[in-house]
């Protein structure tokens, strides 16, 4: 059954013909009966869309030379890293069992970048282990800690470093970023 655009709530909320509200064009009463509730959604088209519009942009606005990252934080499950590396997007990952569910998933491990405050040597010797591409190292002893881990390996570790600006956002406390004595302490006048 084909929807006119007035029956579409938004790109993929609707009603059918009989006044049922459907998801990507499924009745939710149906996937409510089959998988149970609660019950969390995604409409893979969409995403899918959205990887390749970023992608697009992307590369347009770079020549090729940017990378689109996905924050795995967001949502982190195997179907997820799957449609990821079908659409050649590279992940952002914060905890060993992100890096754990997209290596299930088959994704290549080069593309992801590990996000952490406070990693351990447990972390790091995993990721590298893993073969994680790239670690954003939040302070010198993280750095040190990678550099260490991934020598012991005779292996030369890609890492990016989070710098603090030395700027205060002015906002709560407890998630401002930024400032000298924030969490990430590498600081451009040290």
């Amino acid at each position: 059954m084909l929807l006119t655009k007035e029956e579409f709530i938004c790109e993929n909320i609707s009603r059918s013909e009989s006044g049922e509200l459907c998801f990507a064009g499924m009745p939710l009463t149906a996937l409510a009966e089959k998988y149970g509730t609660p019950l969390y959604l995604y409409d893979e088209e969409r995403i899918r869309e959205r990887c390749r519009t970023y992608l697009d942009a992307v590369k347009t606005a770079f020549s090729g030379k940017g990378k689109v990252m996905y924050a795995s934080k967001a949502a982190s499950f195997k179907r997820l890293y799957e449609i990821m590396a079908e659409e050649g997007m590279g992940i952002d990952v914060v905890s060993c069992g992100e890096i754990y569910t997209a290596r299930r998933a088959g994704f290549p491990l080069e593309k992801s970048y590990f996000h952490s405050n406070n990693k351990t040597d447990a972390d790091i010797s995993y990721a590298i282990e893993c073969g994680v591409g790239y670690f954003v190292a939040d302070n010198v002893e993280e750095l040190y800690a990678i550099e260490r881990i991934a020598g012991a390996r005779d292996l030369v570790q890609n890492v990016l470093l989070r710098l603090t600006p030395g700027i205060d956002p002015h906002t709560y406390a407890a998630v401002a970023t930024g400032k000298v004595d924030s969490k990430e302490r590498f600081e451009p006048n040290r």
